[in-house]
C-alpha cells in the first residue's frame, strides 16, 4: 500500500502521479480521475497496489506539541 499524506501528499496530484509514474514497474497505477479528485482509492483498478490519500491533520499535531 501507498499512502499519501501530508501537504503535498494530500494536495497535489501531479507530485501523486509523478511518483506513481516512477513506480510503473512494479505495477502500481493511479486512476487519473481519482487522483484528481484525491477520491480513495486513487489507483487504477490494474494496479498491484492500493494508492490512497490520507489527512495528516498537520496543524492539530503542531498545537499539541506547541
Amino acid at each position: 500500500m501507498i499512502v499519501f499524506t501530508g501537504g503535498i501528499g494530500e494536495n497535489d496530484g501531479e507530485a501523486r502521479a509523478a511518483i506513481c509514474g516512477g513506480l510503473a514497474w512494479i505495477g502500481v497505477r493511479l486512476d487519473e480521475v481519482r487522483n484528481r479528485s484525491a477520491n480513495n482509492p486513487i489507483n487504477d483498478p490494474a494496479s498491484r497496489c492500493p494508492v490512497l490519500v490520507l489527512a495528516s491533520q498537520e496543524d492539530e499535531q503542531i498545537a499539541r506539541h506547541t
